[in-house]
């Protein structure tokens, strides 16, 4: 489906649209589908969901969606996207039959999206259509591939929600639209169980999966839900976000607290205090009825008030709550078809907050007291909670639907006039431009200018976008336009902090480096509404003598480098200012040799990018050729960071090669390698990798120091190697580079940056820094703190932490210590040189502000 959606309801035409998909539509035959005709799960996989030593692929489980769609008309299914590996993605639809009639369903949904975005309603008729409509419920299931449980109970709980005959289940139908979606990562299921299924009855037959599962994210694929980077991520938020807007959603995960068999809300402290008050309130209800069901049912076992926070934006049940919907978490026990006897003698004594693990307490009234435990026991808990949570839905389906409308309305009215502008003459103005396409995807209001405007002394060019507080998802504009206080909540007196379940800070205008203007004044100009922002207008300046000069403040000029060098394109890059027909750019411009056909590659590149390419006629000077630098990326195997490289780089157009420990074990790098980028990981992990005996061969044991010789080996042959965060730890213990990291002697009571949003000043001269004004910000999480020889020769520094005013958005603890040490240094080794960069400046593909820092250390590899 085209994903320019309206910015508002949707069209009639396009929901019914959802229902037309070929080999997918219900086959209606006029009234109820006997409990009889609709097929048992086993009759088409092959075996009962969650039987032991079992696990079913995506393509099994979509297979039995198809069976129970053809064979109900209180189904309809529906493909809303391709996973990243090309699976169709599937919806399932479930309600009773008359509510799933076209004009009827339609009518529900625009009631669902209409009072979730206030839609200039009043209050009675607010009420009138809460009374009218039926609530909207969400469950989602493996999200994660490896928590097992989630994905295998998927068939079971669509067959007992369409075929049960209960007085319960006829309510929920006649009250509920429940939204299922038997897969977030269809990609990742399949490979779980091929995996499992290769490995049953040997050595590995609980060995974990040894790659990403996620082609780019792997696990990491539940913290993309601002950002919508993956394509599984942008085809459930369309659903969530766009198209029905539910009042409360499911999301299901393993592995529970140990020993508790499912850890439910209410969750821990802090709140997030952009979230609506309802939010919260709704969460805490729902997670009671999970317990109070779990416990009628002897379900025992079920914890709350552990480990999960309610402050973090950008996972699939966080997000939810910035958009007035409550979000539920639930992770069950026992992620594996492998049965199990747990002995109560080894059960901690107590959790993480000191609660007994044996003992009845307030959160734990019904403690587990251990034994034997099959997959299918995880799945029947997994049903239990969603029923719960669909009950509920029934049981207040109309308060439930005026609160929706409520939040919104609140949002409208506590917005003001506070005004957020987003500048169009920043100098990244193509980078600011996908801020508002991540501002959209999450349905937040964004207008544009249709001509200059002034407010104050400040003028505005045409172009600029606005964001009006006044609107109702008042919660994610916060959250995503505004630095994050995280509170200093220590475990004791004196302690470390109490970890945060995710983050602490993520503005997305910090880490994507764009200038957002908040202003506390209505802006009157007018405007156009944005449904998707176009790049900016691409120009070129004009036929040069000498060359077209790309600004080096704009990443996606390394995007159009990249595509010119891939095609034969001479360019150079300047170590000091150059003069252009319409002024001067920084050092670091890149320089297209002006050919035969260079400036209709440059114009077709400028008009795709959004970029403003000058001329320039008089060679300048200090330039210095640029080659397409050979690339290797390092996989560890299963590292998170290495996936979000992957992407970053392909968004970008760097070509690469994955350098695996057998290739560098192998030695004779240079050969084949102008760069070589080590993504996030400790020195012992790249060294010694996974334990001999834990996974078959091909993926265990890391570079060994026969493999970090050669990298070494690699630099003095005049290679670069570019470490990201704690990759340092690999040059600085085993190259003899005159760098230290003093974080490894801190204190977690004395350093702590539990990831945070920093300031970070820069030198723009230094290459590295290319591009890049004074000061900038830059994601931080375990980041190492550097520390240089005072008499180092062949070192020098891109960026540094301030001395004071450290930090930008979340939490930190020991500005003190990182405050004024470098934040990235080079330094040479033989022919070659080491890139050190302190924090992950690709971080989940989020940080564009700090993107480039990554940009100009590969580009270093290829210059000469």
């Amino acid at each position: 489906m085209d994903r320019r959606l309206p910015r508002k309801t949707l069209p009639a035409a396009v929901a019914l649209a959802l229902l037309a998909v070929p080999a997918l539509t219900s086959a209606t035959a006029g009234g109820a589908t006997a409990a009889a005709r609709v097929p048992k799960p086993q009759s088409v996989i092959g075996w009962a969901p969650c039987a032991d030593y079992k696990l079913a692929t995506y393509e099994q489980v979509a297979e039995y969606y198809r069976k129970l769609d053809e064979a109900s008309d209180r189904m309809a299914l529906v493909e809303i996207g391709k996973s990243t590996e090309g699976r169709p993605q599937l919806m399932a639809i479930v309600s009773a039959e008359k509510n799933l009639r076209p004009k009827n369903l339609e009518r529900y949904r625009e009631i669902s999206v209409r009072l979730s975005q206030g839609d200039a309603l009043s209050d009675s008729v607010a009420k009138a259509m809460a009374a009218e409509g039926k609530a909207v419920a969400w469950v989602d299931f493996g999200i994660h591939s490896t928590e097992v449980a989630g994905h295998q109970s998927a068939p079971q709980f669509a067959y007992d929600l369409v075929s049960s005959e209960s007085a319960e289940a006829k309510r929920i139908r006649d009250d509920v639209i429940t939204l299922i979606v038997p897969n977030v990562n269809p990609d990742g299921q399949t490979k779980i169980a091929d995996w499992y299924r290769q490995n049953l009855g040997g050595q590995y037959q609980d060995a974990g999966y040894p790659r990403l599962y996620q082609k780019y994210a792997g696990h990491d694929n539940n913290r993309d839900w601002y950002m919508f980077n993956l394509r599984e991520t942008q085809n459930v938020g369309r659903q969530l976000f766009h198209e029905w807007l539910p009042q409360m959603m499911h999301n299901v995960h393993q592995t529970a607290v140990f020993p508790a068999r499912i850890s439910i809300p209410p969750f821990e402290d802090p709140m997030n205090p952009n979230i609506h008050p309802q939010v919260l309130r709704g969460v805490n209800l729902i997670g009671d009825a999970m317990g109070q069901r779990l416990d009628r049912e002897d379900k025992v076992g079920a914890l709350a008030r552990q480990t999960y926070d309610i402050w973090w934006n950008g996972g699939a049940r966080t997000s939810p709550y910035f958009h007035n919907q409550v979000g539920i978490l639930t992770e069950t026990a026992h992620a594996s078809a492998t049965p199990r006897v747990y002995d109560p003698a080894e059960f901690p004594e107590t959790f993480a907050d000191g609660t007994s693990t044996t003992e009845p307490s307030v959160f734990y009234p019904s403690p587990w007291k251990g034994g034997e435990w099959h997959l299918s026991q995880s799945c029947e808990y997994i049903i239990s909670a969603s029923w719960a949570m669909l009950r509920q839905a029934s049981d207040d389906r109309e308060g439930w639907l005026y609160g929706a409308y409520q939040m919104a309305r609140d949002g409208k009215r506590d917005g003001g006039d506070t005004t957020y502008v987003i500048p169009a003459d920043q100098a990244d103005f193509p980078t600011a431009t996908k801020l508002v396409d991540k501002l959209r995807w999450n349905n937040v209001d964004v207008e544009q200018a249709l001509s200059a405007f002034r407010v104050g002394d400040r003028r505005y060019p045409a172009g600029s976008y606005i964001v009006r507080e006044a609107q109702p998802y008042r919660a994610a504009v916060l959250d995503l336009l505004n630095a994050q206080v995280y509170p200093n909540r220590v475990r004791y007196p004196g302690g470390p902090l109490e970890p945060p379940y995710d983050i602490t800070g993520y503005t997305l205008s910090f880490q994507m480096g764009v200038t957002v203007d908040k202003l506390d004044k209505a802006v009157r100009v007018d405007t156009v509404d944005v449904a998707w922002p176009k790049p900016p207008a691409g120009t070129v300046a004009g036929a040069p003598k000498h060359s077209y000069a790309l600004d080096p403040r704009v990443n996606d000029s390394a995007t159009a480098v990249n595509a010119l060098l891939a095609q034969g394109e001479t360019v150079w890059r300047g170590d000091r200012e150059v003069k252009t027909r319409t002024g001067k750019l920084p050092a670091g411009t890149f320089l297209v040799k002006a050919g035969r056909n260079t400036g209709e590659r440059v114009t077709a590149l400028a008009n795709q990018l959004g970029l403003s390419v000058a001329a320039v006629d008089a060679t300048p000077t200090g330039i210095t050729g640029l080659k397409a630098p050979r690339l290797g990326l390092y996989d560890g195997f299963n590292n998170y960071d290495e996936g979000w490289s992957r992407l970053t780089l392909e968004q970008f157009r760097f070509p690469y090669t994955t350098i695996t420990n057998t290739v560098v074990r192998a030695g004779n790098l240079r050969a084949a390698f102008d760069t070589i980028v080590l993504p996030d990981a400790t020195y012992n992990s790249m060294r010694n990798g996974r334990a001999a005996g834990s996974l078959p061969p091909e993926f265990t044991g890391g570079m060994t120091d026969a493999g970090i010789a050669n990298l070494k080996a690699f630099v003095e042959a005049g290679g670069t190697v570019v470490t990201l965060n704690r990759a340092a730890q690999l040059p600085i213990r085993a190259f003899g580079v005159p760098v230290k990291d003093l974080s490894a002697d801190a204190e977690e009571t004395e350093y702590n940056i539990p990831g945070s949003v920093l300031n970070l000043g820069t030198d723009p001269s230094d290459p590295v820094a290319a591009g890049f004004a004074p000061t900038t910000a830059a994601f931080v999480a375990d980041s190492p703190i550097f520390d240089v020889d005072a008499d180092a020769q062949g070192v020098s520094v891109a960026a540094t932490w301030p001395q004071s005013n450290l930090l930008k958005s979340g939490f930190l603890l020991g500005e003190d210590l990182i405050g004024g040490k470098p934040a990235i240094v080079t330094s040479e080794l033989g022919q070659g040189q080491v890139v050190m960069i302190g924090f992950r400046p690709q971080h989940r593909a989020q940080s564009h502000g700090t993107y480039r820092f990554l940009f100009n250390a590969i580009y270093l590899g290829g210059q000469g």
